[in-house]
């Protein structure tokens, strides 16, 4: 390990807008702590990808290709190529916030903790929130603190389930075996937070703005996917094996509103998404398969929404009314919203 390296931060990049990935590495070099930034091709990339890349200082800023093997695999290789004290993910349309960051770096050594969770901003189409899991800074350690942040982390509302928005200590996660799994297409990012939380030691907060996710059209969550429905059940039914594993009543109830989130997932991006095609018997057939689905009947009947908004409560009322009229109103309500321009919304969860 290179101790003259403060946080490596790794890129997984494959057919990017050059533009966007510009600004990606852009937002790096505001970082005034020493840093390295790892770019990981995922397949042979556009000479205009390789040329962004060209733009910046290669003592900071390097380049590797891997065979073309999906985000898991690219983040995995950047893991292993990285040599900062400490790591933090961000996507090639995204940006990082860089006086955030190296105060997450600093919180992390002066507490002692494994992973630093921050605050991240969401913005779309002119929305933007601000997802923070608490309004104080916090060390979760011992056995409650720990099933608190594990919690939390299949809470989808509260800011914690995705990879990028923290800084992990790289030495643990090298030691500790913690890898994406290669064979998820959907929520590969919380179950890599999820095993990562378990072999922690103590996981700090940190309510800083570190990191700006763009949401926009191209997004995974905002095209349609023939396969979607299949790859959320598999992700979902790795969740639960790992959940069972830990054995701890507060993650596992945690868990039935993760699956409740994709439930509506599944309605919004997947059964009501305009680019599907499907006729509206179609439609009412893959909504009734869904609703049928033990796992999904099971958690729509029982999770508890505490950590749910409104909105989503009031979806997940439509469900259990099985209405397919009131919940294809909803999801058309929710596409409108994502159009809108101007709003600001603080979400902060307790």
């Amino acid at each position: 390990m290179n101790d003259t390296v403060d946080i490596s931060i790794i890129i997984p990049v494959y057919h990017t807008d050059p533009a966007q990935l510009r600004t990606a590495l852009a937002s790096v070099t505001s970082l005034t702590v020493p840093y390295e930034c790892v770019v990981v091709f995922d397949g042979e990339p556009e000479p205009a990808l390789a040329d962004v890349v060209n733009e910046f200082d290669e003592t900071y800023v390097r380049a590797l290709m891997i065979e073309h093997a999906g985000v898991s695999v690219a983040r995995n290789a950047g893991i292993e190529a990285a040599h900062g004290r400490w790591l933090t993910f961000l996507d090639s349309d995204d940006r990082l916030i860089g006086e955030g960051l190296e105060s997450l770096v600093r919180f992390g050594v002066a507490v002692d903790c494994q992973i630093v969770q921050g605050v991240y901003l969401k913005e779309s189409n002119g929305m933007l929130e601000r997802c923070a899991l608490t309004d104080s800074t916090h060390r979760y350690a011992g056995e409650q603190g720990l099933s608190d942040f594990m919690a939390a982390t299949l809470e989808v509302d509260r800011g914690v389930a995705l990879a990028w928005s923290k800084i992990y200590d790289r030495g643990f996660i090298l030691q500790s075996g913690v890898r994406f799994d290669p064979a998820l297409s959907v929520d590969e990012d919380t179950l890599f937070v999820l095993d990562a939380v378990a072999k922690a030691d103590a996981i700090g907060f940190n309510p800083v703005d570190m990191y700006a996710y763009q949401r926009h059209e191209e997004s995974q969550v905002m095209t349609f996917r023939e396969d979607y429905a299949q790859s959320v059940r598999i992700a979902l039914n790795k969740m639960k094996e790992h959940v069972d594993r830990f054995g701890d009543r507060k993650v596992q109830e945690a868990y039935l509103q993760h699956v409740v989130f994709y439930v509506l997932l599944l309605m919004l991006h997947y059964v009501f998404n305009a680019a599907n095609g499907w006729s509206t018997k179609e439609r009412r057939a893959a909504f009734k398969r869904i609703l049928d689905d033990p796992m999904y009947a099971y958690a729509i009947r029982h999770a508890h929404l505490d950590s749910f908004g409104l909105g989503k409560r009031i979806s997940v009322f439509a469900l259990r009314l099985r209405s397919y009229g009131l919940m294809k109103r909803i999801c058309a309500i929710r596409d409108r919203q994502l159009g809108k321009t101007g709003n600001v919304v603080a979400m902060t969860g307790q």
